[in-house]
């Protein structure tokens, strides 16, 4: 037991660094506008000194003697070009790969594994994007690991200049996921509104986000800096990330098992919200705060 919160409490510490602080990303890409807004978020995330590996996964479509891959090899090679170009185009450096393996999320968790975040598509248009957050791959979903951004595209430039939505639910583990949001839209020169659905709960949660809004100099009187709001957490999220103007949600992940992941607060936040999504697994978070 000690060793594994050990471990934790490393993973959290890495993903806790300074600006810069998801050095090593994945980004799975499959051409469409999606994934390349993917690449380019997860260049201004990574910084100078980051590194993007990216990833195009041409799964077979069909097995046996006429099998052809989902994307032609000619295709392929111009998909990443064009997303090394946007990652240089950022100061950012890449290394591209090309895996024919199946099934697309366990090749894409494979390669994800050892990184700091995974950057996909959002899976409205995403090829990938659908397979992996999709009914297809509700088993990989438990085991993700990794943080991981789903990207949608945005009007104006990558970054995430504006304002950053942090979802916390005052359990023990949201004061580092709300220090996490804190230091990216420090890093990114953005405003952060921070979120709370409040539901049947004890009033402890309610006291630790305020203290959370506090140390995030926010306003707890200022709607667009604070909101504590009754209503079901998936759609105050969404409900609020437009009404502030996000470009990015922070949020964390249970990783609900079974059939109760299809009503997963974060799943029905990433195919309903209208930005990118910033899902930050358990094992990336060390609870360091007192149970509420």
């Amino acid at each position: 037991m000690a060793a594994t919160e050990d471990a934790q409490s490393q993973a959290g510490e890495k993903v806790l660094g300074d600006a810069g602080m998801f050095a090593g990303v994945l980004c799975a890409i499959d051409g469409t506008t999606e994934s390349l807004a993917a690449v380019e978020q997860a260049a201004a995330l990574a910084g100078p000194n980051g590194h993007l590996t990216l990833l195009e996964v041409t799964s077979f479509e069909a097995q046996g003697a006429y099998r052809s891959p989902a994307i032609a090899p000619l295709k392929a090679k111009g998909i990443l070009d064009q997303a090394a170009a946007i990652a240089k185009a950022a100061g950012v450096g890449t290394t591209s790969e090309v895996d024919p393996a199946s099934p697309p999320s366990r090749v894409v968790l494979d390669w994800a594994a050892e990184r700091d975040l995974l950057a996909i598509g959002a899976p409205a248009t995403s090829w990938f994007g659908g397979m992996f957050i999709g009914g297809v791959a509700v088993s990989a979903e438990e085991s993700f690991t990794t943080p991981m951004l789903v990207a949608r595209t945005m009007p104006a430039e990558p970054r995430f200049a504006g304002r950053i939505l942090i979802a916390s639910d005052g359990l023990a583990g949201s004061d580092e996921l709300v220090e996490l949001g804190g230091r990216l839209a420090r890093a990114q020169g953005a405003g952060v509104t921070l979120l709370h659905a409040i539901g049947l709960e004890s009033k402890a949660r309610r006291r630790r986000v305020e203290e959370q809004a506090r140390r995030l100099d926010l306003d707890v009187d200022d709607a667009s800096q604070v909101r504590l709001e009754g209503g079901s957490a998936r759609s105050m999220i969404v409900e609020t990330a437009s009404a502030v103007g996000a470009s990015l949600v922070v949020m964390g992940s249970r990783r609900l098992k079974g059939l109760r992941v299809i009503g997963s607060v974060s799943r029905r936040v990433v195919h309903q919200g209208h930005c990118s999504v910033l899902l930050v697994p358990p094992e990336r978070l060390h609870a360091r705060a007192t149970p509420g």
